[in-house]
């Protein structure tokens, strides 16, 4: 297979240094589980799971930190040991088991469905900094990893009065860690079927003034191919690295600074065929990311009267993808693509109370993009984008909140659009409360909406631009009540409806040159998302046999295009979670028994507006273990089986089937 490919454009002088070897094989890390599993560990004081409790702090909802029990915006919040509970190599992993949300995974990556609402309605941020790198408008989950993350937060509904383009179903924003120690290293490894391997570091530092976090994670899998009757592999194989780092530094008292960097590397590979003609599928991609920010206080915090704080902040992204496609029996490029996204984002934030009931928010950011690919018409364009935005906390009393804000985006395209929202929080006792909220969100077309002109020689489809595109918009309604009904018992449920306008889909307009379909992107006039979700959650504490927590989750869904009636494709009516975990404290032994359903959804419509049978995606459960033991105090061994029933239709879905997987760590 040849190593050298045609390019257009230069690539970016990005290296980073291979780091960690594999470590010894899965037969000895099982051994190691089941010897170690036996010695006396009584003084091991692990981790616990989440309790029912609401006192977490998030930034999220009103861009500044608030416990999540006092903020008026509905939050969902996924927490550090939810995250090791699960064992997952990647936020897509990590999502999939939350009520509410799904994980479409296909040749594009896993992408996040919010609300109904597709990955491309849905701005995904790293500490409040969006992430570019979207094919066919998703952004892979799979491609963030979960070593450096404190939490999750999740804000569901159009938020675009504070994060503008792109959140039209919600925002989900990835929080990472902190050193929370004055030094410590943690390495770990796991491995699973299909050749998967998953290497993980982390060394911290908390000095004084100095507080640094620095991650390197690998991860392998082979190609995986479900439908042995044709060469065409139903997963692509991939070895990728992450490095990332995060350092704060007191500079004085009422002053921190804030650097933080991250480089991201995959290759993958994979096979397709065209009838007699099979292809060799490469990518290779690298995303870079860096911001340097620096905030300061004015005054000293008082009882309920926050100091006034003013933080400014630099981002820059690269995101580099190039692909390769190679004729096997000739051995000749038969295509190859370079696509390079840049964005630089200046922001500055202010911060302050008036008349103690009101906590004022001021902001500003400028955004730049710029995309060159041979994809695209004229083969590199630029979008920019300035805007303002304001918002007003207003508590009258202490069991209400009420919040009014908007955002002002002029974008080079599209010129200006403004988005109001309002909020709000009803303590009606101390154990429910009640959120409800108004907003308006907006997507601006972004560069393959408007500009691609691409042929899939393997498959024979193309797609193509449409420059006379208008900018989708939504008005979101949503509705929560959040109800401590015993100390152990939770239940939250969560009401939505989105009303979409000029929603952006690719129709077929007919056949390609190359002899498959040919795909337009255009403009549904109305469409709309409603439905809601519920979770209760209990926490049951048995003393010297240990503790468990058990939470369940259930989602209905209709959307629809108002004028054809169509259900909208890809969307399940009806989703659930289910989650069991076990925790003996004095052992540290943990177990987490997780599952997740989706009904039958709109596969694709062959032009009638009319959804028969055939034309469904089947159902599924699908159904994951884990266990896990602390060893010695320094250790930490695990196994599991993800796919425990073995589901796999390669038709519809990319579930790799049965699976089993262990894993070792260490902590000093």
């Amino acid at each position: 297979m040849p190593s050298n490919r045609i390019i257009d454009f230069p690539k970016a002088n990005l290296t980073f240094k291979w780091f960690l070897q594999i470590l010894p094989n899965l037969v000895l890390g099982l051994f190691a589980f089941v010897l170690l599993s036996s010695a006396e560990n009584t003084d091991d004081t692990p981790e616990t799971g989440r309790p029912v409790e609401l006192d977490p702090v998030v930034v999220t909802a009103t861009k500044t930190p608030q416990r999540l029990k006092d903020t008026p915006v509905i939050t969902n919040l996924i927490t550090r040991s939810e995250i090791e509970a699960t064992g997952a190599e990647n936020i897509g992993e990590i999502l999939e088991h939350t009520a509410g949300i799904i994980i479409h995974r296909d040749g594009h990556g896993d992408g996040v469905q919010l609300q109904g609402l597709d990955s491309e309605y849905v701005l995904i941020l790293v500490d409040g900094e969006p992430q570019v790198g979207r094919i066919a408008g998703k952004l892979d989950m799979a491609r963030l990893a979960v070593e450096n993350v404190e939490r999750i937060e999740i804000v569901k509904g159009a938020t675009a009065s504070l994060f503008g383009n792109a959140a039209l179903g919600g925002v989900i924003n990835i929080i990472t860690r902190k050193a929370t120690s004055p030094f410590s290293v943690q390495v770990s490894q796991s491995f699973e079927q299909n050749s998967t391997l998953d290497s993980r570091g982390t060394v911290e530092l908390q000095r004084d003034k100095l507080n640094a976090l620095l991650t390197l994670s690998r991860n392998r899998r082979s190609p995986i191919d479900l439908d042995t009757s044709d060469l065409t592999t139903t997963i692509d194989g991939y070895a990728n690295v992450t490095g990332s780092a995060r350092t704060e530094y007191q500079l004085t008292p009422a002053t921190n600074l804030m650097v933080s960097g991250q480089y991201f590397t995959q290759n993958q590979e994979g096979i397709s065929e065209n009838g007699p003609v099979a292809f060799d599928r490469l990518g290779d991609i690298k995303n870079f990311i860096g911001s340097v920010g620096i905030e300061h206080e004015f005054g000293e915090p008082t009882r309920g009267k926050p100091a006034t704080l003013l933080t400014g902040k630099l981002y820059a992204t690269r995101y580099d993808d190039e692909s390769t496609v190679i004729n096997r029996k000739t051995n000749e490029i038969s295509s190859g693509n370079l696509n390079i996204q840049d964005m630089l984002k200046g922001e500055i934030q202010f911060d302050t109370t008036l008349w103690e009931k009101h906590q004022l928010t001021l902001g500003s950011e400028v955004i730049l993009e710029n995309l060159q690919s041979q994809r695209i018409t004229g083969g590199e364009r630029d979008i920019f984008t300035n805007s303002l935005f304001i918002q007003d906390e207003f508590r009258p009393i202490s069991a209400f909140a009420f919040v009014i804000g908007g955002r002002l985006d002029n974008h080079s395209e599209f010129g200006s659009h403004f988005s109001p929202k309002l909020s709000s929080l009803y303590r009606v006792t101390d154990d429910l409360r009640v959120r409800a909220s108004y907003g308006q969100g907006f997507r601006a077309p972004d560069f393959k909406n408007l500009y691609l002109d691409f042929t899939n020689v393997t498959s024979g489809y193309q797609v193509l631009g449409n420059p006379n595109l208008q900018p989708e918009s939504s008005h979101s309604w949503n509705l929560g009540v959040e109800y401590q009904v015993l100390d152990d018992l939770l239940g939250r449920i969560h009401i939505y409806r989105n009303d979409l306008q000029n929603l952006i889909e690719a129709e077929r307009i007919g056949q390609s040159a190359a002899g498959g379909s040919k795909f337009e992107y255009q403009n549904i006039s109305r469409a709309y998302t409603e439905g809601f979700d519920a979770e209760a959650q209990v926490d049951i504490d048995a003393g010297s046999i240990g503790g468990f927590t058990s939470t369940i989750g259930y989602a209905y869904l209709r959307g629809a295009d108002k004028e054809t009636g169509l259900q909208l494709l890809n969307r399940s009516t009806h989703s659930g979670t289910f989650k069991l975990a076990y925790l003996h404290s004095n052992s540290g032994f943990q177990a987490d028994l997780r599952g997740r359903y989706a009904s039958s959804w709109g596969f694709f419509d062959d032009g009638d507006k009319v959804l028969e049978p055939e034309e469904l995606a089947p159902s599924y459960w699908v159904w994951n273990i884990r266990v896990s033991k602390t060893l010695f105090k320094m250790f930490k061994a695990s196994i599991g089986c993800n796919n425990i029933f073995d589901f796999k239709i390669p038709t519809f879905y990319t579930f790799t089937g049965r699976s089993f997987y262990g894993g070792i760590s260490l902590t000093y």
